[in-house]
């Protein structure tokens, strides 16, 4: 009995260890992950409310909208909709939803990353740094509410299935890929063609992406009136911001937000950087046994190449644009840390590898404190183009629903030029993200100048779309004034941010004075 009892107790601690070592990370990632939603709950940006607001109005009415009794088609993610709004409906509170899917992300994300390091012979380390790095970075934190969390985690999935050869697996995470982002199919189609195992087996992993994505389409065709949701039409008149459009962006934020936004984009310097040790990691495999460095290498050619489609597309830099590239290179860059450290056979601190994981470690750490120092809680997010803070734009909206409702007539007023956090918080607001009325002139401005493919493309797209219903009743019409040359008006509220120099002023004006 002696002889059995510690040989029993020898197999449960073996048992036990390894599933208590492959947990322990992600859920250490996931109360930073808590952490963090904690500091920044209160300052999330307006576009991440145009969200919150589908969801809710998904979840509580069944509408598809950004007003609760309008349907429209202008959420450009619609898995994430999905997605947030079926755990608003179990919570009853999208901000509550938003929390617990952020922290299941980061726990998925750490998982996901310890998963292909291992495959590729990393260190597992690798994973658990590469989930920090991404869910610390300013620009990205200032991102919460929008996709760009669930877009990484879908991401690593695909490296995860790239390295692991399996090219149906690979195609349902594709699916998933662009129905939370159509433009990051470049991801997808880059990650395609760099995986010999799916190039291999393209028929299959297309196939199994066509599962995912038609039937949104096909239902979103016939129910919302177009395959395609507005945004699309939307984002092609908007080109740029005067000179700056998402190739200069950077040096738009690096002018206005200086240390933060030098810390945001500073992980696509040093993913370049660990690119090309990859690169030469890969080109002297023979004497690195166990090494296979070349996911990681694609996953860098694929952030890049997402930004460079989006620069030829010359779309404004929204912040968020920037997300896919600042993750993967972050990613790359750990990885390139994790490859001159050693490789999972062969652990050691060579001096290039433990100079690489000191200066992670100092990047994190000034990443880390420069985030405590936005403030505790946050008020306003460190990066963001918005005309008022979040508190100040709550509190326009409760006045606002007050007023309207004292005044009896329509309750909608249009937009001063941001909706979100409006629309969330009175659902009062309308603008073309709102009303699909409001969107077709813009669709026959893009059609009256576009080829004849083009052309026939759009009336495919919009064959079931009602052109002919009418506007929301308004009220009035919201305005952004610089303080002290605002109008007389039916109400004003002053507003301030980081992004705007100096005080402005929001007013209402009745609909026959604009």
């Amino acid at each position: 009995m002696t002889d059995v009892e510690p040989a029993a107790a020898t197999r449960v601690t073996r048992r036990r260890g390894p599933a208590r070592a492959t947990w322990v990370p992600p859920l250490a990632v996931g109360v930073l992950a808590a952490l963090t939603f904690l500091l920044l709950r209160g300052a999330l940006v307006d576009d991440a409310y145009i969200t919150l607001a589908y969801a809710r109005n998904v979840a509580f009415h069944g509408t598809w909208g950004l007003l609760s009794d309008v349907t429209s088609n202008t959420a450009t993610s619609p898995l994430w909709v999905l997605l947030l709004s079926a755990v608003t409906f179990v919570v009853r509170r999208p901000v509550l939803a938003l929390g617990l899917l952020h922290v299941a992300i980061a726990v998925a994300l750490t998982a996901t990353l310890r998963s292909t390091a291992r495959r590729t012979g990393l260190p597992p380390w690798v994973g658990v740094a590469g989930a920090v790095a991404v869910g610390v970075n300013p620009l990205l934190l200032s991102s919460v509410g929008l996709e760009s969390g669930f877009l990484v985690l879908l991401v690593a999935l695909l490296l995860l299935c790239a390295a692991a050869a399996r090219p149906v697996a690979f195609g349902f995470v594709a699916g998933a890929v662009v129905l939370t982002r159509m433009d990051a199919a470049v991801v997808v189609v880059v990650l395609s063609l760099l995986t010999p195992a799916v190039l291999r087996r393209l028929h299959l992993a297309v196939g199994a992406a066509l599962v995912v994505v038609v039937p949104w389409l096909v239902w979103s065709w016939f129910f919302l009136g177009s395959a395609l949701p507005d945004t699309v039409i939307i984002k092609t008149l908007q080109k740029s911001w005067g000179e700056y459009d998402v190739r200069n962006g950077p040096l738009l934020y690096l002018d206005q937000y200086a240390g933060h936004a030098v810390l945001a984009f500073l992980p696509a310097l040093l993913g370049g950087l660990g690119w090309c040790v990859l690169l030469g990691y890969w080109l002297r495999r023979s004497t690195t046994p166990g090494l296979r460095v070349w996911p990681w290498v694609a996953l860098g050619v694929a952030g890049f190449a997402h930004y460079g489609a989006l620069s030829v597309l010359g779309v404004p830099p929204y912040h968020w644009y920037y997300a896919v590239l600042i993750a993967t290179t972050s990613l790359v860059a750990v990885a390139a840390v994790g490859a001159c450290w050693g490789t999972r056979e062969r652990l050691g601190a060579r001096p290039a590898g433990l100079g690489g994981l000191v200066a992670a470690a100092v990047v994190l750490a000034a990443t880390g404190a420069a985030d405590l120092r936005t403030g505790l809680p946050w008020t306003i997010a460190p990066i963001q183009t918005n005309f008022a803070t979040p508190a100040q734009y709550q509190a326009v909206a409760e006045d606002l629903q007050g007023y309207l409702a004292a005044q009896g007539g329509p309750r909608h007023v249009a937009s001063p030029g941001e909706i979100g956090h409006l629309a969330y918080a009175c659902d009062c607001v309308v603008d073309y993200f709102a009303d699909p009325a409001l969107i077709q002139p813009q669709i026959q401005e893009v059609r009256a100048g576009g080829s004849p493919l083009l052309q026939r493309l759009l009336d495919l797209n919009y064959r079931h779309r009602d052109a002919s219903a009418a506007p929301v009743p308004l009220a009035g019409r919201m305005l952004r004034f610089n303080a002290g040359d605002e109008p007389p008006a039916l109400r004003s509220w002053p507003v301030s941010t980081t992004w705007v120099q100096g005080r402005s002023v929001f007013v209402l004006l009745p609909l026959e004075g604009t």
